[in-house]
């Protein structure tokens, strides 16, 4: 029976040469050795590399690198024809990908693809000195191709993505009647919409296969050992122009051209020939009879511990170990690790030790837990459109009982400013247009009760609500019980001791709340005179006011004073118990009372989840003045510190076309990110 290598040849070589075979039988038919001529030895390989999309979408990659794009895997079979020709067969998987982003059109897609097929590879031996060590090839092939396209169209919240002409992604279309409600949201690059199944053009159930004719070039060198190393790159023409969903025949801005799709795969592998030909083994003499041997075999202690390698269970055992009857080191505490290495020779009974037997500690077994799954980190690339702070992972709801002592949608009269200004643990809840303003953080209804009676005795409309990851929730029902018990107590008399808080500034524009990144207590209120106030602290002595109002002075806040409430109203510093009086009317304030001379415009190049590939890193050493701000899962690289915001925008435009298409320019200040056009308000610029 012939072996089962020489039977997969046989099959091989019969596919790939057929008249080779002839020739074969043929000289083996005049006498010829067939031992002599060495066979043909077939190879596999395995490598990576990355996908660019030529079609619609994109524009036919104009303004995109073909190496910054999605990650793909492909694996071959394949064995010589001739010296010059060889032939076999791929499998290639990956996922192609575009984000197209302009005032025309915005349009993106993400498409799994599988290809399979036969090719052939030229490699030029008859033009090249038969020592080269690099081996140029071109090759060309027939095969066919799998595609399942996908589009972003909604947010993980179900918002529909309406892209306004200002730059910005919204909730709502520009054009709608109540586009004035619309919030801005952002992108989650998770494509979730099955392009075919979505029917935007009305293609129907169109086919997601087609065939393929994959021709590429690259350059093949021996590493010796029966391995290769290969890296080129292979543009697949397919006969479709649907793997993004977009054709000629499209509807509106989302119409391409009639030319058919093509991607781009630019790769790397590793290849080894399978050995046909069994190794002669050499054959040892030894001068000894076979008494001598069966003496040594019997007789032999090859670790030196005094017990005959016959009865020896434990071979191989350290120099100077102590061993047991069977020839294994003693182990005195049983954990496993002999005696002979262990650092710890009492170990607990059951402790869980390290290969040294020393005893692991519940912190040292997590952070090396931890290790390990970081160890799992892959390469991927993601860029958001606007990125002002790391993506929040929701925790486990925990409610608690405040009590609400405002709303505000629109402006709030001064009455109601100092009323509220007036009680020391006020803060802001924001949700969407609207700011709630409340106190407390009470586990039980009944002390949240009692504090809404005092605030009722202070003149202040007040109600109890619960509160769960910042969102308030009618409990008017689980108070109902509660209130009737209650019903007969006085109000309570709260504090009436003075409240000195330190106002930054009014703005005519609200501002990034990264502004205020570092600042504790703080309060936001918008007046009925169209200005957003900003208070930080709550202090019953001046001289700790004064202070913090020195600090925010020296973080870039040039308008920073302090302001005192009492009982509801705003009284003087002097009445606080300070000497001199800061501003008495609320409405004289000056305006966006910001250090100019802090504020920069950087250009964000982009946002990386994990290690950044080696070329895309080589970029940003290349520019030179990139800084980097971590995150919970991903790192921000910004490129430069500027003080126009036109230096930036030219920044800008040179950046994209280095390869980083989604690069955005962003203000800071005091070290925080900030959006460019928070940036230019506070300079003063509309």
């Amino acid at each position: 029976m012939r072996p089962l290598r020489t039977i997969i040849l046989a099959a091989l070589t019969g596919l790939f040469m057929p008249s080779v075979l002839g020739q074969t039988d043929t000289t083996a038919s005049a006498g010829r050795d067939s031992a002599s001529t060495p066979l043909p030895r077939p190879s596999i390989g395995l490598g990576t590399g990355m996908f660019a999309f030529y079609g619609d979408v994109g524009n036919r990659h104009a303004t995109y690198s073909p190496l910054v794009t999605r990650v793909g895997f492909d694996l071959r079979a394949s064995i010589p024809i001739t010296p010059w020709l060889e032939g076999g067969l791929y499998a290639l998987h990956g996922r192609l990908g575009v984000n197209e982003r302009s005032l025309e059109r915005n349009l993106n897609f993400e498409s799994r693809v599988t290809s399979g097929g036969l090719f052939l590879r030229y490699n030029f031996l008859q033009l090249l000195n038969p020592k080269r060590v690099v081996e140029p090839y071109i090759s060309v092939g027939f095969g066919s191709v799998e595609f399942l396209t996908k589009t972003d169209l909604r947010d993980g919240d179900g918002n529909t993505y309406h892209y306004w002409s200002d730059g910005t992604i919204r909730d709502i279309a520009e054009d709608a009647p109540n586009a004035g409600q619309a919030q801005e949201i952002q992108r989650d690059y998770i494509y979730e919409s099955d392009v075919r199944e979505t029917n935007p053009d009305g293609f129907g159930k169109y086919p997601e296969r087609t065939w393929t004719v994959p021709i590429g070039l690259g350059a093949r060198m021996d590493l010796g050992g029966g391995f290769d190393f290969r890296i080129g790159t292979t543009l697949h023409y397919t006969f479709t122009d649907l793997v993004d969903g977009v054709t000629a025949d499209s509807k509106g801005s989302r119409a391409g051209d009639s030319s058919n799709d093509m991607f781009l795969y630019s790769s790397f592998s590793i290849g080894w020939a399978v050995p046909l030909e069994p190794r002669q083994r050499k054959r040892r003499m030894t001068p000894l009879n076979e008494e001598q041997l069966d003496l040594i075999v019997l007789n032999d202690d090859e670790d030196g511990d005094g017990v005959k390698d016959m009865q020896d269970r434990c071979p191989g055992t350290p120099a100077g170990a102590a061993v047991d009857v069977n020839g294994c080191p003693l182990d005195g505490d049983s954990d496993g690790v002999p005696d002979h290495a262990d650092d710890e020779l009492n170990s607990a009974p059951g402790a869980l030790v390290d290969a040294r037997g020393v005893t692991i500690s519940d912190e040292a077994y997590l952070k090396s837990f931890l290790n390990y799954l970081d160890s799992g980190n892959v390469n991927v690339v993601t860029t958001r459109v606007e990125s002002f702070g790391p993506v929040n992972r929701p925790e486990p709801a925990k409610r608690v009982f405040v009590v609400k002592v405002g709303t505000q949608v629109e402006g709030i009269d001064e009455a109601l400013i100092q009323k509220i200004l007036s009680i020391p643990d006020v803060r802001t809840i924001e949700k969407g247009d609207t700011t709630f303003y409340v106190v407390g953080n009470y586990e039980s209804i009944p002390e949240a009760l009692r504090r809404e009676l005092e605030l009722k005795g202070m003149g202040i409309e007040s109600v109890v609500m619960a509160e769960e990851n910042g969102r308030l929730i009618d409990v008017s029902q689980e108070l109902a019980a509660d209130r009737a018990r209650m019903r007969g107590m006085g109000a309570g008399d709260d504090s009436r001791d003075v409240i000195v808080r330190v106002q930054l500034g009014a703005f005519r524009q609200k501002l990034s709340t990264n502004i205020f990144k570092s600042v504790p207590d703080l309060v936001v209120i918008k007046g009925d005179d169209g200005l957003t106030r900003y208070y930080t602290g709550s202090f019953t002595d001046v001289n700790q006011a004064a202070a913090h109002k020195v600090q925010m002075l020296l973080n870039g806040f040039e308008g920073a004073f302090l302001v005192a409430f009492r009982e509801g109203k705003r009284v003087s510093m002097k009445e606080a118990g300070a000497v001199l009086t800061g501003p008495e009317d609320l409405r004289t304030l000056p305006v966006s009372s910001v250090n100019k001379d802090l504020l920069r415009y950087k250009v964000q190049v982009g946002t990386f989840a994990g290690n950044i590939p080696m070329d895309t890193m080589g970029k940003l050493i290349e520019m030179g003045d990139v800084t980097s701000i971590p995150s919970a899962d991903a790192v921000r690289y910004f490129y430069g510190s500027f003080k126009d915001r036109a230096s930036a925008e030219e920044a800008k435009a040179t950046i994209q076309a280095k390869g980083f298409p989604d690069a955005f320019v962003v203000g800071e200040m005091n070290g925080h990110i900030i959006p460019a056009d928070d940036a230019d308000g506070l300079l003063g610029k509309p």
